[in-house]
């Protein structure tokens, strides 16, 4: 064997967590496991098959008939209870378990607090105790657990600050703390954990600046510090982490501009800054981000002008810049986005039209553009995207007439094009959309007699049409809108309904109505 195969070997096995040594007292463990029935209702259990705690077994190997137990070579390695129906607390007597390398009792009933005594387990390498409703603060002695690869506690009610001890697990791979109630700052001593792969600590209450310190865990895929209460700006230094792939930092008070450096994350495929207090501008970098499939920037006060870069990103599913101040016009390069399942521009100070290249996103599902002060015609290149469903263009400033096209929208649910300057007739093309749920028209300049065709939407359970220069009776084929609730046409120059009572009748049916005019018969 080559010199330097053998030296490699050999210190992997150096390196390696140490295994427990073979053999146990049988009396030890009865009592630890007995405890354990007695304090979290074993009786109660969906599964306590072999749970015979009234004497000691005669030899560990009788253990291997308990549910949820592994033991090989006379040793108690692991304890697999989750989803098990326990109620209670768990007991110190487990930390007498020295030669136990998994404990997992994942999404049960359990209370109180984390034993410190679990920090006796030196072998544990993995300790699983999410979905459960465990209080108190974690026991800083879980430091101690060296050989530990995943700690989950997840789903919990834990408060109290994150230990800085746990820095010292070296070999941990994941970290998942969320959905808790911990508070304080990140301890700087996370940024130890060279080997850690996913880090989440999301839907806390941790307030203080992000650790420049997390920039040294290149092994690091996932980062979600979502929802918390951390303040100051994101530090550079995240872009040494060329493993990550998902990086979410939604719903926090961060400030500062979006650093250009997150541009290197070569392998991010997720990237969530929304719902922040950052400024400046989207840095044009981004658009290097080629795996990217969600980039989520809305309700962040940015500002600046969509970068054209962003058309780089080929794999990317989800665009969501809501809400963030942006001005300048739609760049046309948002049209290469060819796998784009979900486009959200709404709620900023867009001009200009909508670009033509839209029209090439064939996978987009959802196209919400409202509350902008974009103009000119609606592209006839929208009726291209024969998935959409939901087509969101109100509260802008759009001329012209609808173009035809959109008639071929078949599985659109949604349409909204309430607020605008559009002119002309109704198509009677919209009669198509046989999916339709919701059309808003409102509030437009739309002239002329409602195409009866409008009677074949029978999925159609809202309907707007108030607001613009309709004229003419109401169309009988209506009466097949069965499934209608709301319907509205007040407003309208000369757009009346049948007097007949059978028209009446099914117009009383519905929520709001029209100015109660009735065509002359």
């Amino acid at each position: 064997m080559p010199r330097f195969l053998l030296f490699f070997i050999l210190g992997l096995i150096c390196s390696a967590p140490a295994l427990p040594a073979r053999g146990q007292d049988v009396a030890i463990v009865h009592e630890a496991l007995t405890a354990l029935y007695k304090a979290t209702n074993g009786g109660q259990w969906e599964n306590n098959a072999g749970w015979d705690t009234t004497a000691v077994p005669e030899s560990m190997e009788e253990y291997r008939q308990w549910h949820g137990l592994l033991v090989l070579d006379s040793t108690l390695y692991r304890i697999d209870l989750g989803h098990n129906n326990m109620r209670g607390s768990l007991p110190s007597e487990l930390g007498n378990l020295s030669s136990l390398t998994r404990l997992n009792m994942y999404g049960n009933q359990l209370t109180g607090s984390i034993p410190s005594e679990i920090g006796n387990l030196s072998n544990l390498t993995r300790l699983i105790l999410n979905g459960n409703q465990l209080t108190g603060s974690i026991p800083s002695e879980i430091g101690n657990l060296s050989n530990l690869t995943r700690l989950d506690l997840n789903g919990n009610q834990l408060t109290g600050p994150i230990p800085s001890a746990l820095g010292n697990l070296s070999y941990l791979i994941e970290l998942n703390l969320r959905d808790n109630y911990l508070a304080g700052p990140l301890p700087t001593e996370l940024g130890n954990l060279s080997g850690l792969a996913h880090l989440d600590l999301s839907a806390n209450h941790i307030t203080g600046s992000i650790p420049r310190e997390l920039g040294n865990l290149s092994n690091l895929t996932s980062l979600n510090l979502r929802g918390n209460q951390l303040i100051g700006s994101i530090p550079g230094e995240l872009d040494n982490l060329l493993n990550l792939t998902r990086l979410d930092l939604g719903w926090n008070e961060l400030t500062g501009p979006i650093p250009p450096e997150l541009g290197n994350l070569s392998n991010l495929t997720t990237l969530d800054l929304g719902w922040n207090e950052l400024t400046g501008s989207i840095p044009p970098e981004l658009g290097n981000l080629s795996s990217l499939t969600w980039l989520d920037l809305g309700s962040v006060p940015l500002g600046g002008s969509i970068p054209p870069e962003l058309g780089n990103l080929q794999n990317l599913t989800k665009l969501n810049l809501g809400w963030i101040e942006l001005t300048g016009s739609i760049p046309p390069e948002l049209g290469n986005l060819s796998n784009l399942v979900e486009l959200n521009l709404r709620g900023n100070q867009l001009t200009g039209s909508i670009p033509p290249e839209l029209g090439n996103l064939s996978n987009l599902i959802s196209l919400d553009l409202p509350y902008n002060q974009l103009t000119g015609s609606l592209p006839s290149e929208l009726g291209n995207l024969s998935d959409l469903k939901v087509l969101e263009l109100g509260r802008n400033e759009f001329t012209g007439a609808l173009p035809r096209e959109l008639g071929n929208l078949s599985n659109l649910i949604w349409l909204n094009l309430s607020y605008n300057q559009l002119t002309g007739l109704l198509p009677p093309e919209l009669g198509n959309l046989s999916n339709l749920t919701g059309l808003d028209l409102g509030r437009n300049k739309f002239t002329g007699s409602l195409p009866r065709e409008l009677g074949n939407l029978l999925n159609l359970t809202g309907l707007i049409l108030s607001g613009n220069r309709l004229t003419g009776s109401i169309p009988r084929s209506f009466l097949q809108l069965q499934v209608l609730r709301h319907f509205s046409f007040r407003h309208n120059w000369g757009l009346c309904a049948p007097p007949d009572d059978e028209f009446q009748t099914w117009l009383s049916n519905l929520q709001s109505g029209g100015d109660g005019s009735l065509c002359q018969l």
